[in-house]
């Protein structure tokens, strides 16, 4: 047994959020989870309760409302934390007045977010182990999340497959990111971005301009 992935894709934007769990134990992390409806909760908790999975926590790749906007009730929910890079701190304010804007429902409290500082490091959760990777191009706090255990990353909005996402930061810095925590998994890893389709890392170097330029970097 080891650690699956289950994708959905939620709200007018059409995030992409997804379930990794433990088969042997039930242990699962939440990323992005966008549900913005009732029944788009409900069809994540009836596959979480379904499934006999155990939330432990939710990880956002980054704080825009379409990827956080099912958060707060997840929360509360399964008692657990949502976790966020503190680069991106001050979103927090601003996502419920863009939500409105797109029509999109999302409840966001800044006391709804565990937030760690920016960089490389690691977190648990019961048996399952993320790495989270700093790349920053999208927002200041966005990350990748790299489970080992499931040999997948998700990397927000900051990669698309075959490019870059819309970046609102540094193109050399975001390309350095990619070179210092993207370049280095496994061929055979998966990647799943917040929008679209998914791709390995291995394609993307064979086919993503992005990453090849990322690589000859000084």
């Amino acid at each position: 047994m080891g650690e699956r992935v289950q994708g959905f894709v939620f709200n007018k934007m059409k995030e992409n959020c997804f379930v990794v769990w433990d088969e042997a134990d039930g242990t699962a992390v939440l990323v992005d989870p966008g549900c913005d409806t009732q029944q788009e909760l409900d069809e994540l908790e009836a596959f979480l309760d379904g499934n006999g999975l155990h939330p432990a926590g939710i990880l956002v790749t980054h704080l825009h409302f379409d990827h956080v906007a099912g958060a707060d009730a997840l929360c509360r929910r399964y008692n657990i934390a949502c976790h966020a890079c503190a680069a991106d701190r001050e979103l927090a304010a601003q996502q419920v007045e863009q939500a409105r804007i797109y029509g999109v429902a999302a409840e966001v409290r800044e006391e709804t977010f565990r937030f760690f500082d920016r960089g490389a490091q690691q977190l648990r959760f019961g048996s399952v182990t993320v790495q989270v990777l700093p790349i920053g191009g999208h927002t200041e706090g966005s990350v990748a999340y790299y489970f080992p255990g499931a040999e997948a990353v998700f990397v927000g909005d900051t990669v698309v497959k075959g490019s870059l996402g819309f970046l609102e930061t540094g193109f050399r810095e975001t390309l350095e990111h990619i070179r210092d925590h993207l370049l280095p998994l496994p061929d055979g890893t998966r990647m799943f971005s917040g929008h679209g389709e998914a791709s390995t890392i291995g394609e993307e170097k064979q086919e993503n301009r992005f990453f090849k330029r990322s690589g000859t970097l000084a």
